[in-house]
C-alpha cells in the first residue's frame, strides 16, 4: 500500500504515508485487508490440510528456481508440464520484463492514483533493504517470528 500511494512522489517530503508509519500499522495488525499474519497462516494451514485445493507459494522460491515452481503450479492445475521447452515458454511469457513492457502496463491504470506500471518494480528479492531502516527490519522480524511461531512457516 505504501508503494502504491507514494508511487508518484519524487521526494521524501512529498510522501503521503511515511513508510515508518505504515510499518507501525502493519505490525499492529492494521491493514486494509485485515491482519496479515492471521490471513497468511489460515492459507498456510489450509494448504497443508487440502493441498489439492490450495497451493502455497513464496516469491523467493519462484526467484530461486522458477522452473521448479512453475512445474508445481502446472501440476496443481492438472496440467503437468510435459518438458523443458514448455516450461521455458511459460517462463518467457510470464517474465517480469515482458509483462512490464506491455503497452497496457506502461500506460494503463486501475484507478486515477494507481497506474498499472506501479505493479512492476525491480523484481529483486531483498529490495526492501533499500527502503527500510534497520529498526523497521528488526520490528518486522520480531513480529513475524512471534506471529508464525510453531506454524512451520518461514517468511
Amino acid at each position: 500500500m505504501w508503494h502504491f500511494f507514494n508511487y508518484n512522489s519524487k521526494h521524501l517530503e512529498d510522501l503521503i504515508f511515511p513508510l515508518k508509519e505504515r510499518v507501525e500499522y502493519f505490525c499492529n495488525g492494521v491493514h486494509p485487508y485485515g491482519p496479515f499474519f492471521e490471513h497468511v497462516l489460515e492459507y498456510w494451514e489450509e494448504s497443508k490440510k487440502r493441498p489439492q485445493k490450495i497451493l502455497f507459494l513464496k516469491y523467493e522460491d519462484l526467484k530461486i528456481d522458477p522452473k521448479k515452481e512453475v512445474a508445481k503450479i502446472a501440476l496443481f492445475l492438472g496440467k503437468p508440464s510435459g518438458n523443458e521447452e514448455d516450461l521455458e515458454i511459460v517462463l518467457k511469457k510470464c517474465s517480469l520484463e515482458r509483462l512490464k513492457n506491455l503497452e497496457v502496463n506502461k500506460s494503463g491504470s486501475i484507478a486515477s492514483y494507481i497506474h498499472n506500471s506501479a505493479f512492476f518494480r525491480k523484481g529483486v528479492v531483498g529490495d526492501w533493504k533499500n527502503h527500510m531502516t534497520p529498526e523497521m527490519e528488526e520490528q518486522l522480524d520480531k513480529i513475524t517470528k512471534l506471529k508464525l511461531q510453531g506454524s512451520g512457516l518461514e517468511l
